[in-house]
């Protein structure tokens, strides 16, 4: 029978981290940057400490993303013999993707997540924070490791992203404060910046100008979707990651409330992306079982496209 489920405070999740030798780390489905950043820069603190640690996501990571890792391998088939799995990031089980079945089963297990989601883990360290990697911040100084240059641009990715390099309401003093403590450790923030922010590649403009293309607007243009197919990508040659920012140029619109971006990952199954101008989009895919921010979250919705589209434009109705 399984431990009951407690709260965990950033003190007890470092005090629960050094009381163990072997130690894996999850990064949710669809990785982004603060579910990367914070497992990267957790691992390379932990091996600081002598542990063994592996890093678990059942996708492969972005092209962006890849070139600030450091070297660490994410593999996407579970193995070894730990004493604590750790899910970074995530709302809910289910964001473990594929691990969901391996880590339930578990018994020692801890979360560490900003979104204010479950307690599905024995240990539950939820915050209402702008990002997990200031969590994994402050529980490094808990550890008192040392940082370094590969622990700071794990930071900072996780950080910036997260924050819409620092444009979005969730940015506070202590992303400043933090931002600024880790550029001490030489954290090269214009190519972060620029890597993404700024660059894109053909395909990905491509696929840009079919998703503007397919436009959509309802209740006064108060909702503003679009969405990308399975077939986009496979044309262009992109992985699902390279959808993670079409979501903007709908909440961009000055007149949207909530901007949706709809990608069918596999036949008749969409993962959505929602974000929200004074309207909770997290409350909105909680009724389709996802979760996330209040002004950003997500779900998978299975269906036909245009059915997909109707349960989602239904929905968001009530909260417009």
């Amino acid at each position: 029978m399984k431990s009951a489920k407690k709260t965990a405070t950033i003190s007890q999740v470092a005090e629960i981290l050094l009381s163990k030798k072997r130690v894996a780390l999850f990064a949710h489905t669809n990785p982004d940057g603060d579910t990367v950043g914070s497992c990267v820069a957790l691992c390379l603190a932990l091996k600081k400490l002598g542990k063994e640690v592996s890093l678990f996501c059942d996708m492969d990571l972005s092209a962006s993303l890849a070139q600030f890792i450091q070297g660490e391998i994410f593999s996407r088939v579970f193995q070894g013999s730990y004493d604590l799995l750790v899910a970074v990031d995530c709302g809910d089980a289910n964001r473990l993707g594929e691990f969901y079945s391996v880590y339930n089963r578990f018994d020692e297990t801890l979360t560490v997540d900003h979104h204010g989601g479950e307690y599905f883990s024995k240990y539950n360290c939820v915050t209402h924070y702008a990002s997990t990697c200031q969590m994994i911040y402050e529980i490094l100084r808990e550890l008192h490791v040392e940082l370094d240059n590969a622990i700071a641009t794990s930071l900072y990715v996780g950080l910036s992203t997260d924050t819409g390099n620092f444009m979005h309401n969730n940015t506070d003093s202590a992303s400043f404060l933090m931002a600024a403590e880790l550029c001490k450790y030489g954290v090269d923030t214009e190519k972060i910046g620029r890597v993404f922010f700024k660059d894109t590649s053909l395909a990905e403009t491509k696929l840009v100008a079919s998703a503007l293309s397919r436009l959509r607007t309802y209740y006064d243009d108060k909702l503003v979707l679009l969405y990308v197919t399975k077939k986009d990508l496979d044309e262009l040659g992109l992985e699902l990651s390279a959808t993670s920012g079409l979501v903007q140029y709908a909440i961009n619109v000055e007149t949207a409330k909530v901007g949706v971006c709809i990608t069918e990952s596999k036949p008749n199954n969409y993962k959505v992306s929602m974000r929200g101008n004074g309207v909770s989009v997290r409350d909105i895919c909680q009724e389709f079982g996802g979760g996330g921010h209040v002004a950003a979250a997500g779900c998978m919705i299975s269906g036909f496209l245009e059915d997909v589209i109707e349960k989602i434009v239904r929905v968001v109705g009530y909260s417009l």
